[in-house]
Parts: structure tokens; C-alpha cells; sequence
């Protein structure tokens, strides 16, 4: 515990009171920023005491994400870069300077034992609690580091409704500083004792996803399988990121237990933009029309310049990553970028040049057309404007490709002849327009800065171009290969491009299947299915080794080549068990992957109730009745809850009982009608609607059963009675009746416990009595 004393001190030391007093809005709360206030107090003192969990709002006023759209909320107000809750001022200066001094009036309260003032500090009770815990006198504690009710309550047994000074007093009292080397010690072997005597129950309730993914190292191969609302597509970017940047991951802290808090949570969204943003985490949907076109490599017909139609091989999206992932190694020593495209280009034709000779040594690629001016300019004379609108489509395209659509980071190759070529280069910046040309060629004034990693070969790419020759124009793009097919081609020709290479830069890539059950995996997998195995992998084993049992295909469009997939690429899919039993998978992929089961969690809303209804209890029973009527694989998933658990943190318990009802309305009732092929009588029994007989209870039913006979419905001599003589019908209650059982908190109880509905019988009890009795 010697680490939280220095860790104490050094937040002392760093947010002094004289610094508070002076603290700044800036100071006080970021995005992203690890140096303010607030991110003090929620993470870098998370190891002293836990604050995660509830939303930004506690802080008083915080600083939004650029990058997400301004969700209202009752109470707040929203500035250009800020939000606060209007109570503390009108604007955010206003608000901080309100904030700034109710945190000054905790701090003199804790370090004057006057914890009834702290009481009555207009802050969220878990932010103003820690800072009173930290700012205390620690030489005669007065608080502990504990600060959820729920904890508080089943540490010290108070009965009655005790106030935070109640519990800290009990706790205290039994605190002997020579047993512990701090109050922080003491707090945190409260907590310990309490998690092992409830049998962890605690920690497994703030579980943030399934934790039976190994930190250290990710399958190779792996499928998040459950019902609906379970977390499973949820859980893929944390999944992607720990299997594409495993060291960064780790770097983050997340506890695999307690999950990632708010700020980790926003650290791993950024990594796995960018992780994405540079094509290293792709994401494909399964769906019953996708195929092996979409998927390895596939035919699309085009019509060339001469109106002729033509064939070219797309590569699909499983292609492109195994590619980019096989040659991630050398793409990211000689600075290509994930993505980048190849472009040809003919400086100055193919034969010898002067200015072709300048530009291959002094680090430039070159094109004519000076008469066009700087294409960067938005205005350009009228005179260039007309003379660049009067050149062929094929010469204005060109000049495009070449002063536009070509980036930093892409491959670039100067022809030697129709099927070769003479250097390989990288581009390294933008376009620039040069006034006086190259060697007097005035006409040469559109260049790029090019890093040219080969100047003197002669490399046939004919067949890697499948067999067509490279055409006149002066710059286009070579899409029937990628970089990797000639990175490949240049290593079989002895041609190496980078001396230099580091064997340990390889990248790792992730693709993430969502709904893989979805699709047809024999059409859409092919002869790739075998590939998948890890053992069938090229590249570099877990040893290190190149894998002498990898296996190579040549694809039944690109026969010239032969692809492998890499040991570095991830693959990571969905699987809604709702949609299609673990049982009826593909066999061929049930043993190519690892199946981590994600089941629905009620334990995360223990101790969770809206207006005296157990959402714990709620969910688990409801899924009881659902795994007896259908099984396990069609239970609901703790997902849906979560938003009203959202709202209840927020917003509190009112708003809380209304975002519960849309939930019944718009997710949980269509997916049982669905479930169940709308035989109502299964879904009033996993609504507990059975059990509500009494005529006192008939308010709280949410399925009305009626029964009529065929007498009463046609009348004599309908000649039905071989079949039956009456009908049972079903009726939803209406959920816009403000007096419908929707409305009612006890409708809600009596799914779990319809002893809740008991003291309905007496009618001494008015309707809007039982109404309002439970809130």
C-alpha cells in the first residue's frame, strides 16, 4: 500500500488548495486531457478510490467529444464546447466559478471534520465524497474511501435512512491506525472482505464484458455467441484493438474484472478509430445474398475508353486485408500506408530523358501540361481555364490523378515499356506547382516528392497485370494488383526495397464479421475455409518460425498468384444465437473457431430499482420462463435494460419508469411476439400475466384473454363443432392508456412476484393509491 501514500502525496502536491482556488475551466476538466482536475480525481487516483461509472455529469460541467453530436437533457445547458447543469449558471464560465467554489467549501468542510456541510454541497455525492476523502486531515480521518450507498449499507448494517456522515462515523469508529499505514488501506481491505464474503458476487455485477479472452494473447480465430442484447457486437472494437495493438491495450490498464472506466473507454475508442482509419480493423456484415465475390475476389464488367467491354477481378474485402496484412512488414518500412493505391507513370516518355534522369535522382515524379497552371488554385486565369477544358478526358484525367487523387504514402511506378517497369517509389508529400519547370521544361512544372527505393531494374509486371499491357497514358491507376502482389513480385525477382527491414514490425490486422451465422460460409468461404486454421497460416509462427505447414491456393481469377492467409490477420465474428442455433453452424467453422459464450449478466443491475421494480429480478425471471417455453439461446439480453439504468443514473427514477415502458413497447414485446409466432399465451406466461386471477387484479394484466363461444360469435348452425365451440383471443393492452397496467409499477413487480398484487383484493385501496404507492 506504499504506492497509494505516494500516489496521495503526489496529488496533494500537484492540486494544492492554493491551486484550486485558482484553478482554471481548462484546468479543471478536458477531453482527453490527462493533466486536469477532474482526471485526477476519476483515473489517476482511480488505485485510492473508484469513482467510474456514472456519466460526466457529476463533474459538474465537462468538456464534450468534438467528434459526437449534443444529446439534450432536461437541466442542462450546452455551450460551443461544454455542458453543464444549469443550476450552477447560465454560462460556463458562470458554472465553473459556482463548481470552483462549492469543491473550496467540501475541502474546508473535510479538513474541519464538518461533514453535515459536505452533506449539503450541491456536487454528485461519489465526486464531492472523493475530494472530501482526499482533502482530509489524514493524521485523524474522518472518511473512508467507499462511496456507492449500496457498499456503504452492507458494510455497516444502518437501518433507517443514515446519512453519508452516519456511515463514515460507524466505519471510522473501528479504524486502528496501527494496523493500517493509511485510511486508504483500511477502505480498501473493507472492500476486499466484502467481495470475498458475498463470493465476488460485487465484482462480477460490474463486469464489463464476457473475461474469458486471454489479456496477453487473442485467438486467431474467434466468435462472441448469445441472444440478443448480450454485449456481442458491443465487445468486438475492445476485442479488434486487444487483438491488433495487444501492447498498446494492455498499456490502457482495463481491469478485466471491473472494466474499462469512462476514460480508458474513451481512450480505446480513439485507438480503435485510428486503428481503423488506418485500415487495419475492417468490419463486413454477413447477410444471405453475400458471396464469395464480395468476400475473396469476384468479376465486374466496365467499359473501357474505346467502348469496349471488359473484365476486371475485384478483390474482395477478405482478400484485401490478407494481402495488406502479409506485406504489413515491408508496406510499413518503406512508409506505404495501409491502404495505399499503385499508380503508373511515364516521365517525359520511355525512353531516356534528362528530366526522367532529374527527377528518379533528385527525389520527384514529373508530368507536362504546363500551361494548366498551379492546380491547387481554386481561380486560375481564364486563359489556363480554357486550355486545360479543351484537352482530351483522358489528359484531364491525368493531370486529376496526378495533382489531386494521388497521396502521401501510395506506391508509384515509372514504366520502362509496356510490361515493365524501370523505379518503385513512395510518395512522401503533395502536389507542387513549380513556376520554371524542371531543367528549363517549362512544360514540367506538376511534381510530387517521391522517396524512388529503386531507380535501375527492369521488372516484368505483365502477368502480375493480368496479362495486359500498361497503355499510353501518362498516369492512371493499376488496380488489377495491389501493393502487396508487387511487393511480392519484387522479393521473387531479388529486388529488394528496404535493406533495413525490422523482422518485429509486423502489424496486426482484424477483421470483424458481424452476424457470420447469417451467411452461407461454404459460398461465401470457399477453399479459404481450410486457410483460416492457424497451423494452415504463412508467415511466422508463435515461435517466431516461418510455418512449414502453411498452405497456398491460386484463386480461380487470379491463377497467377498464389494467396495464403497470414498468421498476423484476426478474425472476429457475431453470432445471434436468436437467429440460428449453435448446433446448426457450419461444422467446417464450429472447428476453426474459438466460441466465447456471451450470456445475458442481470447481476449488473444488482441493487438497481425503478419505482420498487428489481430490474435484476425482472430479467432473470423473465428469462427463466423464456429458457422452460423455448431455450436458452432465445433469452433476452441484459442490453436491453441498460438505456433505463442510462436514464436512472441521469435523470432519476420518473424518467427512469418511462424509458422502461418504451423498452416493453419497442424491443422486449416485438421480440417475443417474434420468439413465440405470436401464440400470446406463451408471452402472458412469461409475462406472469397467469398468475394475476383475482378480479382486483385484472388492471395489472398486460395480454387480455377473452373467451366466446362460436354460438355467440355466428350465431347457430355454423357447423364448427367438430373443431371446438369456442375461441380464446388475445389483446395487448394499450400502451398509450395512461391507465393501462403499462403504467403501473405493480404490473411490472407482479412478473416476479405476484405477491406484490395481494393488498389489491382489499378494497379499501383506491386505483391511484396502488398507482402512486410504489413510487
Amino acid at each position: 500500500m506504499h504506492d497509494l501514500k505516494n500516489l496521495w502525496d503526489e496529488f496533494l502536491t500537484t492540486w494544492s488548495i492554493d491551486r484550486v482556488k485558482n484553478m482554471t475551466l481548462e484546468e479543471y476538466v478536458g477531453f482527453a486531457d490527462k493533466t486536469t482536475f477532474t482526471y485526477w480525481l476519476e483515473t489517476k487516483t482511480h488505485p485510492i478510490a473508484n469513482i467510474n461509472g456514472s456519466p460526466s455529469y457529476k463533474f459538474g460541467i465537462y468538456k464534450r467529444n468534438p467528434n459526437k453530436e449534443i444529446k439534450e437533457k432536461a437541466g442542462t445547458k450546452q455551450g460551443e464546447e461544454y455542458s453543464w447543469y444549469s443550476r450552477f449558471g447560465d454560462t460556463e464560465q458562470e458554472a465553473f466559478i459556482a463548481i470552483r467554489k462549492n469543491i473550496l467549501t467540501v475541502i474546508n468542510a473535510s479538513q474541519n471534520n464538518d461533514l453535515n456541510t459536505i452533506e449539503n454541497v450541491s456536487l454528485s455525492n461519489m465526486f464531492k465524497w472523493k475530494i472530501a476523502f482526499l482533502y482530509q486531515n489524514r493524521n485523524s480521518p474522518t472518511i473512508v474511501n467507499i462511496f456507492s450507498k449500496d457498499k456503504l449499507d452492507e458494510l455497516t448494517g444502518l437501518s433507517g435512512k443514515p446519512s453519508f456522515s452516519d456511515y463514515y462515523q460507524e466505519l471510522v469508529s473501528n479504524y486502528n491506525a496501527e494496523d493500517y499505514e493509511s485510511i486508504a488501506e483500511y477502505g480498501k481491505e473493507l472492500w476486499l472482505q466484502s467481495e470475498v464474503e458475498s463470493n465476488a458476487d460485487a465484482a462480477i455485477t460490474r463486469q464489463y464484458t464476457d473475461n474469458s479472452i486471454d489479456i496477453q494473447e487473442s485467438p486467431l480465430n474467434q466468435i462472441f455467441y448469445g441472444p440478443p442484447g448480450t454485449g456481442k457486437t458491443y465487445h468486438t472494437p475492445e476485442a479488434a484493438v486487444k487483438a491488433a495493438e495487444p501492447i498498446k491495450y494492455q498499456a490502457l490498464g482495463i481491469d478485466k474484472l471491473l472494466g474499462a472506466t469512462p476514460a480508458q473507454q474513451a481512450e480505446l475508442r480513439e485507438l480503435y478509430k485510428s486503428l481503423t482509419d488506418a485500415g487495419r480493423i475492417r468490419f463486413v456484415t454477413f447477410h444471405q445474398s453475400y458471396g464469395y465475390e464480395e468476400f475473396v475476389e469476384g468479376l465486374k464488367a466496365f467499359t473501357n475508353e474505346d467502348k469496349q467491354v471488359e473484365y476486371e477481378v475485384i478483390p474482395g474485402v477478405f482478400k484485401k486485408i490478407s494481402e495488406d496484412a502479409e506485406k504489413s512488414k515491408e508496406k510499413k518500412n518503406i512508409g506505404l500506408k495501409p491502404s495505399a493505391r499503385v499508380w503508373k507513370i511515364s516521365i517525359d516518355g520511355v525512353n531516356h530523358s534528362p528530366v526522367r534522369d532529374y527527377c528518379l535522382q533528385n527525389g520527384l515524379a514529373a508530368i507536362g501540361w504546363g500551361d494548366t497552371g498551379d492546380m491547387r488554385k481554386d481561380e486560375r486565369s481564364e486563359s489556363e481555364n480554357e486550355y486545360f477544358a479543351n484537352l482530351s478526358s483522358t489528359n484531364r484525367n491525368t493531370i486529376d490523378n496526378f495533382c489531386s487523387r494521388i497521396t502521401e504514402g501510395e506506391l508509384i511506378l515509372c514504366i520502362s515499356s509496356a510490361k515493365t517497369i524501370q523505379a518503385i517509389g513512395v510518395v512522401k508529400g503533395e502536389y507542387e506547382y513549380r513556376e520554371n519547370g524542371i531543367l528549363g521544361r517549362k512544360d514540367f512544372c506538376h511534381t510530387l516528392p517521391v522517396e524512388w527505393l529503386v531507380t535501375d531494374t527492369v521488372l516484368d509486371i505483365y502477368e502480375l497485370n493480368n496479362n495486359i499491357n500498361l497503355v499510353q497514358k501518362t498516369v492512371y491507376e493499376l488496380d488489377r494488383f495491389s501493393t502487396a502482389d508487387l511487393l511480392k513480385k519484387a522479393e521473387e525477382n531479388g529486388i529488394t526495397l528496404n535493406k533495413d527491414c525490422d523482422s518485429n514490425s509486423e502489424d496486426n490486422y482484424v477483421l470483424i464479421i458481424d452476424e457470420i451465422n447469417r451467411g452461407n460460409i461454404s459460398k461465401i468461404f470457399g477453399e479459404l475455409i481450410t486457410l483460416i486454421e492457424p497451423s494452415k497460416r504463412s508467415g511466422l509462427d508463435k515461435n517466431g518460425k516461418e510455418n512449414r505447414e502453411a498452405l497456398y491456393v491460386h484463386l480461380p481469377h487470379t491463377p497467377h498468384k498464389k494467396f495464403s492467409v497470414p498468421s498476423n490477420l484476426y478474425l472476429i465474428g457475431t453470432m445471434n444465437t436468436a437467429d440460428r442455433s449453435l448446433a446448426m453452424m457450419d461444422t467446417a467453422l464450429r472447428r476453426r473457431f474459438d466460441f466465447v459464450e456471451m450470456m445475458p449478466k442481470p447481476q449488473l443491475f444488482k441493487g438497481k430499482k425503478v419505482h420498487n421494480i428489481d430490474l435484476q429480478q425482472l430479467l432473470e425471471v423473465m428469462n427463466e420462463r423464456i429458457e422452460v417455453l423455448y431455450d436458452r439461446e432465445h433469452t433476452l439480453g441484459h442490453a436491453f435494460f441498460m438505456p433505463v439504468i442510462n436514464v436512472l443514473d441521469d435523470k432519476g427514477e420518473d424518467d427512469a419508469f418511462i424509458e422502461l415502458q418504451k423498452v416493453f413497447k419497442n424491443k422486449i414485446i416485438p421480440l417475443l411476439e417474434e420468439y413465440f409466432f405470436e401464440d400470446w399465451n406463451k408471452i402472458r406466461l412469461v409475462l406472469g400475466d397467469n398468475r394475476k386471477n383475482s378480479q382486483t387484479q385484472s388492471q395489472y394484466v398486460f395480454i387480455q384473454q377473452s373467451t366466446a363461444s362460436y354460438n355467440d360469435i355466428f350465431g347457430e348452425g355454423h357447423g364448427l363443432e367438430t373443431y371446438e365451440d369456442k375461441k380464446t383471443t388475445y389483446k395487448l393492452t394499450d400502451f398509450n392508456d395512461e391507465n393501462s397496467s403499462w403504467q403501473l409499477p405493480l404490473a411490472y413487480q407482479a412478473i416476479y412476484d405476484v405477491s406484490v398484487l395481494k393488498k389489491t383484493d382489499t378494497p379499501t385501496n383506491s386505483d391511484e393509491e396502488l398507482k402512486t404507492s410504489n413510487q
